[in-house]
């Protein structure tokens, strides 16, 4: 067995995915560890804040070591991005060393922040000491900075990243959720069916296509009659976006509902201003989806590294000058499809949230759906890295002669 592992065309491929189940166990063992033992947290917590919270690698249903999840990363890593973007000569001349640094201080900021809403939130029916409400909070933000280390061990020696983390988490939340079915009825349930299925074949079709945008190498002195072409994926954000979304509105929530508790702790009624349950919080949610997927995606298409390359490699569009003009062709392209992609990522995700307002005794089944759209996208952005991998072994033992 060993000799045939050791033979075995996609070494590199299995040994990722053996890290990468590594870090799952670790994950799935720390979710087992509660914060707190003496006291059981707030059953009533909405199922706004469950699932918000799996959609990052969290849990509020217990608390335990990783209950605040990914998110408090994910939103100080889309800040940096986006402050770095602002002067990317700047983040060049910076060590990664440097750029970690800053990225963990931000993290830790935003998981104190986090960690004190949940567990004033979840806790607020227990007589705890304070003291010990602090003490607690220590375990949440170490548990969090512990599952940032672990995702980011995971980017660099396994696959995907944080993605398996958070589908582990949503599949896990799927399984606990208890779901009468049969109160549907068979029309109401076919239907619904229905719409998750075409939700889901669009979300496909979006991942797998292209836009290619046809140029010339000067380079190219063959007789053949392939075009070269630049192919940017309708949606370059991917499930990334959707996490941080989802990482970034619940951290907004929390800081804004400890505002209100700060000035007015009498009036309680504020701490649903941003729920699912109201419009104003789900249009905000879906205006910050909408956003951070077209900022995201501008980051990864990158038209001004692009453009910058087609200068240095003598390669240009037809009917385009080289230069300036080539950097406004790509910035219009890019932002053309960038658009375009955070604007039907919006929708598939807008109509199920909206649709909970019109028939709110239908939440969780929807909420469900919701969950369901998100663990697709993640499971096709994975299997687009693991293909990736494929690809490299695949001409492994050329590349190893110039490497």
């Amino acid at each position: 067995m060993k000799k045939y592992l050791k033979d075995y065309e996609y070494k590199i491929l299995y040994k990722r995915i053996i890290f990468t189940c590594w870090i799952l166990l670790i994950y799935i063992f720390g979710t087992h560890i509660p914060a707190i033992t003496t006291v059981s947290t707030n059953t009533s917590i909405s199922e706004f804040y469950k699932m918000t919270a799996a959609n990052v690698g969290g849990d509020y249903r217990a608390l335990n070591v990783f209950s605040l999840g990914l998110g408090p990363w994910l939103t100080s890593m889309i800040f940096m991005t986006l402050i770095y973007y602002r002067d990317s000569d700047r983040m060049l001349k910076q060590t990664r060393r440097e750029k970690s640094t800053k990225e963990k201080i931000f993290t830790l900021i935003l998981a104190l922040i986090q960690a004190y809403f949940v567990v004033f939130t979840l806790l607020s029916h227990a007589q705890i000491e304070l003291n010990e409400k602090w003490l607690i909070i220590l375990v949440l933000i170490s548990g969090a900075m512990m599952l940032v280390w672990l995702s980011d061990l995971n980017t660099r020696y396994g696959i995907a990243g944080p993605m398996p983390i958070v589908m582990i988490s949503i599949i896990r939340s799927i399984m606990r959720q208890k779901i009468a079915f049969s109160e549907l009825g068979p029309v109401l349930l076919i239907s619904s069916l229905l719409v998750l299925l075409v939700i889901l074949l669009v979300l496909i079709f979006i991942e797998i296509t292209e836009y290619r945008l046809p140029y010339l190498d000067i380079m190219d002195i063959s007789s053949r009659r392939e075009h070269t072409y630049l192919a940017w994926k309708l949606n370059p954000g991917g499930s990334i976006a959707i996490m941080i979304s989802f990482a970034a509105f619940f951290v907004l929530n929390s800081a804004i509902n400890l505002l209100v508790q700060f000035f007015n702790s009498k009036n309680n009624d504020a701490l649903n201003f941003l729920d699912f349950s109201t419009p104003i919080g789900i249009t905000i949610f879906l205006l910050l989806q909408l956003v951070l997927s077209y900022g995201i995606s501008r980051l990864i298409l990158d038209p001004k590294r692009k453009a910058k390359d087609f200068k240095k490699n003598g390669n240009f569009f037809p009917g385009v000058d080289p230069g300036k003009p080539t950097f406004q062709y790509l910035v219009h392209k890019a932002r053309r499809i960038s658009w375009l992609g955070a604007f039907i990522v919006t929708v598939i995700i807008g109509i199920p949230l909206y649709a909970t307002l019109l028939i709110p005794q239908f939440s969780k089944e929807i909420y469900l759906s919701v969950q369901i759209i998100v663990l697709v996208y993640i499971s096709l952005n994975i299997v687009e890295t693991v293909k990736t991998y494929l690809y490299f072994d695949q001409y492994k033992s050329f590349l190893n002669r110039y490497w």
